[in-house]
């Protein structure tokens, strides 16, 4: 039932106060039913090297929070441009308090705020959440195509159920794990050319080695900076184990993969954060095919990998992964779509950047590690 206009007034639509840390985390573990501490939101939020506050806008009644529409703030670079937008993340509503405007009034109040702070917001929402930004102007960049390699079929089946998250059970359930076992020891004997790298495995990331990796491999499309600050913060979550393959040729890194393994509900699941460079040439490939080679064999018994599938294609379908957006997984896989949204003081954002198209999907060159990983 919609509310009336007296219950609208009730709600206080405000911008984030630090006393507010506990009734956010408690409105998170309502809605989403998990569990998350305040070292984690220290990370986050407070933490964040781009913030000089906790960005967010939150809904008050009778003293407790029942919505809040989080930011990360994150540069961007296109060239030799340099850019600066937010990433909506976390939004909820609690819902005995939905169906009141809420989602309206802070969307409305965020837009007013932020908008002469930022060039753009970007992010990767749900198909629930979906409808209410395009009334607000955001616009369907495409998917952003991800990769799995499932190394135990049974566990991801059973997860399914839980979350969305994970590729859709129907056709893993219809893949016999002898077989799929098989196949990935086939792809697990192809080495390609790998001998003329040193692989070095750090438990933990070698900020000082990615930064100087990244100097030189700036990507020619809408991109995040990987600076010793991005590298020190992003990478620090308290929930992740987090381990990093460097390549070095004659001594000097030339390709890293940052990789986090989480211990969820029924399974375990290791994301490939990063993967350096971004360019695709064949010292690349070469380079990226030698830490995978050992990344999948110290990980063989994980129950998934999971890979941004927009770099290094080849590569990663050589050591296994399928990409939801290719037969089988596209039939049922979950799949994450990007929006964006130009901001603009004077309310007429442009929706292009020295020519190129926002909504283009090919103008973006994004990792994992540049989504609303938690």
């Amino acid at each position: 039932m919609t509310a009336s206009v007296e219950e609208r007034n009730d709600y206080d639509v405000r911008s984030y106060r630090p006393d507010d840390r506990d009734g956010f985390l408690s409105l998170y573990e309502r809605v989403w039913g998990r569990t998350k501490g305040a070292d984690w939101f220290e990370w986050r939020f407070e933490e964040n090297p781009y913030a000089t506050d906790v960005e967010m806008v939150v809904a008050e009644r009778d003293g407790d929070l029942v919505g809040a529409e989080p930011l990360l703030p994150l540069p961007l670079q296109f060239g030799d441009r340099d850019l600066f937008a937010y990433q909506p993340v976390d939004w909820i509503v609690d819902p005995d308090h939905r169906r009141r405007g809420l989602f309206t009034r802070m969307t409305e109040r965020l837009i007013d705020r932020y908008s002469a702070r930022a060039d753009l917001l970007f992010n990767f929402p749900s198909e629930m959440l979906l409808p209410g930004l395009r009334k607000f102007d955001w616009r369907v960049v495409g998917p952003f195509p991800q990769a799995y390699r499932m190394q135990n079929p049974s566990a991801v089946v059973t997860q399914k159920k839980e979350t969305s998250d994970l590729p859709g059970s129907t056709v893993v359930a219809g893949v016999t794990e002898p077989l799929l076992h098989g196949w990935l020891r086939v792809r697990d004997r192809l080495r390609g050319s790998v001998d003329d790298f040193t692989v070095e495995r750090h438990e933990s990331v070698p900020v000082a080695e990615l930064a100087t990796l990244t100097a030189d491999a700036r990507p020619d499309r809408i991109s995040v900076p990987r600076d010793r600050a991005f590298y020190e913060w992003r990478f620090d979550n308290p929930r992740w184990e987090t381990t990093t393959y460097l390549a070095r040729r004659d001594g000097d890194p030339v390709a890293a993969v940052v990789a986090a393994t989480e211990h969820l509900d029924g399974y375990t699941c290791t994301q490939l954060l990063d993967v350096q460079p971004m360019r695709e040439g064949e010292r690349e490939s070469d380079a990226i095919a030698a830490l995978l080679a050992d990344l999948v064999r110290d990980y063989r018994d994980v129950d998934l990998l999971k890979a941004s599938s927009s770099v290094h294609e080849e590569v990663l379908r050589a050591r296994g992964f399928l990409r939801d957006d290719a037969f089988p997984l596209s039939r049922v896989a979950t799949r994450t779509t990007q929006v964006v949204r130009p901001l603009a003081a004077d309310g007429d954002p442009k929706w292009h950047v020295d020519g190129r198209d926002l909504t283009d999907p090919d103008a973006w060159r994004l990792a994992l590690a540049d989504l609303d990983v938690e």
